[in-house]
């Protein structure tokens, strides 16, 4: 007699765009599923559910999200996917105007409520999101890992509490609210014990974590305690440099935490700062800068930039390319402004052109590419440790050194190919093409 088979499990695939913070939230709420008896698989395997992921920063994130929205409808009506959910940031910002463009989405969910959107995928239908109840996932979520292995994230706080009028991210993500010590201390043993040789503490404004909590910022504390779990790499991204204390640089000096300081200045003219919602000016960013090469000699320096803010003049303009020359930061990122709406910032006078904002973003990229350039070319001779990632060309491995944050800061490419993938073993640089750096195997 043949046995009779039980119901086949549920296939889902995730697309998740923007930040890294997302890619948490797809892996929680994946776990979720997975918890829930579905089959998680890579991207479009004809899955029963896609469940997408969104940003809604600023309007390219906006766009990259709604031009992923209308492939997948496409799929849908082909019958390559049978439903689909959407949500993230760009939902919970603009969901009722989205309801009724896409009439044909199954759910359209924002970023709270997320064991409510986990029950209505599982049971295989529709939910009204109620957005009762922020979300902040803690060590007893399951999680499912989206990124190479080896190197993974961890999410310490949601929200944010800053005023900067530019920004939608507190409209959109709530208040800043931290996780417990214990709790990131328990995800990250469980992340060493798979494995993990790289975790990145990520949060909107990681020099606040703890301070919803009490007076002081508790990262020090917190890098202190992990800092002892045995990552080979511990790196921490979003320093707001105005929040940045003498406490908190001394913490950089734990076993295994790297000299790599993320600090989104935004600007260093004090007049556009002012009306950024922003502290700082180039003397006090420069002065923070120099603070951190004497602490750190080895010191690597990620810093984002917003040119063409409403009213910014060339004067203003040229301070910030005197400032990224003078201060010869190793890794530039340049955002053009973008007026976001219900933001203090979009209604401001004297908006720039878009040619205007281009021009600018293409000039201060210049001077980032030599200053990237120099920084590399310093790297030479030297013996670094590296991460091998993936098989590349001809033989040779792609991977990345300490300094090279995940996906923004650019690869390494080896000349050899390595028996056990995801472990870290000691290279010497040998050159550079542009953002790729050149290396061999010790």
């Amino acid at each position: 007699m043949q046995k009779k088979q039980g119901p086949k499990n549920q296939i889902v695939s995730f697309v998740s765009l923007g930040c890294f913070k997302n890619t948490v939230d797809s892996e929680v709420l994946a776990g979720m599923l997975k918890q829930r008896g579905m089959d998680i698989v890579s991207e479009y395997e004809n899955p029963d559910w896609l469940i997408i992921n969104t940003c809604g920063f600023i309007r390219d994130a906006k766009e990259e999200s709604i031009g992923e929205i209308l492939s997948a409808l496409e799929k849908k009506e082909k019958g390559e996917i049978k439903k689909l959910v959407v949500f993230g940031c760009l939902i919970q910002r603009y969901r009722q105007e989205l309801k009724r463009t896409f009439k044909n989405v199954d759910i359209l969910w924002g970023v709270n409520d997320m064991e409510e959107l986990a029950d209505a995928v599982a049971q295989g239908r529709q939910a009204e999101y109620a957005d009762k109840n922020l979300f902040l996932y803690n060590d007893q979520h399951p999680r499912l890992s989206f990124t190479t292995p080896g190197s993974t994230f961890i999410k310490i706080s949601e929200g944010c509490n800053m005023t900067c009028s530019f920004c939608s991210i507190p409209m959109i993500r709530g208040p800043y609210r931290s996780r417990p010590i214990a709790s990131i201390l328990k995800e990250a043993e469980h992340l060493k014990k798979q494995g993990i040789e790289e975790l990145n503490l990520i949060s909107q404004n990681s020099t606040y974590f703890g301070k919803d909590r009490g007076r002081r910022s508790q990262l020090p504390d917190l890098l202190k305690e992990i800092s002892g779990i045995g990552f080979r790499w511990l790196r921490v991204l979003y320093l707001m440099p105005e929040e940045i204390s003498t406490e908190i640089l001394d913490a950089f000096s734990k076993p295994s935490v790297l000299p790599y300081f993320d600090l989104p200045f935004q600007h260093v003219s004090a007049r556009i700062l002012k009306k950024m919602g922003r502290g700082g000016s180039y003397k006090k960013n420069l002065l923070l800068v120099q603070q951190i090469r004497k602490l750190f000699p080895k010191a690597v320096l990620r810093c984002t930039f917003i040119v063409g803010f409403p009213g910014e003049e060339e004067a203003d303009f040229s301070q910030l390319l005197d400032f990224s020359k003078e201060s010869a930061i190793e890794r530039i990122g340049v955002f053009g402004f973008s007026a976001e709406e219900n933001t203090p910032s979009c209604k401001l006078p004297l908006q720039k052109k878009p040619q205007t904002i281009v021009i600018r973003k293409d000039r201060l990229l210049d001077i980032s590419d030599q200053n990237l350039q120099k920084y590399n070319q310093g790297l030479i001779g030297q013996t670094m440790e590296f991460l091998p990632l993936a098989p590349w060309a001809n033989g040779s491995t792609i991977g990345r050194i300490s300094s090279q944050a995940p996906e923004v800061d650019g690869h390494c490419q080896v000349k050899t190919e390595f028996a056990e993938r995801f472990k870290m073993y000691p290279i010497e640089i040998s050159g550079s093409e542009k953002e790729m750096l050149l290396g061999a195997k010790k």
